[in-house]
């Protein structure tokens, strides 16, 4: 079975919408592109060539150049969204991998959970007086 056949119903569709889009250019005043290469001219029932009709040719490579289109965006746009997570997933990670050592090193050296608390929210405050030193320096 060959998926390639048109039915005479699909092809009269196709040449509709290919009048319809030739009409809007022209009414926009847009230039006809030039028929591709390889493509044959579409062939009327009365065997005369309508030259304002696409191959199937062209409309299928139409149809592929636009999926194409989409699929690159798609990939410019995941690969945007992949640098923004790492940009922000890593100095996290590396953030809750230095807290959970730092906790761990407490409990190691014998502190009960109340001293571990006792200890970040010290780490905290530290962190705080930095960040504050930081912004003082920064607005004189």
């Amino acid at each position: 079975m060959d998926l390639f056949l048109e039915t005479p119903q699909q092809q009269a569709e196709r040449m509709l919408r290919q009048q319809q889009r030739l009409m809007e250019m022209q009414m926009q005043g847009a230039a006809v592109q030039p028929p591709a290469q390889n493509a044959a001219p579409a062939v009327s029932s009365a065997g005369e060539v309508d030259p304002g009709a696409y191959s199937v040719q062209q409309d299928s490579y139409a149809q592929e150049l636009a999926f194409d289109k989409r699929r690159a965006r798609r990939r410019r746009w995941a690969q945007r969204l992949r640098t923004l997570a790492m940009i922000v997933l890593i100095p996290l990670g590396l953030a809750a991998i230095f807290l959970a050592s730092y906790a761990l090193t407490c409990i190691l050296n014998g502190a009960s959970p109340s001293e571990v608390l006792q200890h970040l929210t010290a780490l905290g405050q530290r962190l705080g007086d930095v960040v504050t030193t930081i912004r003082a320096g920064w607005e004189s």
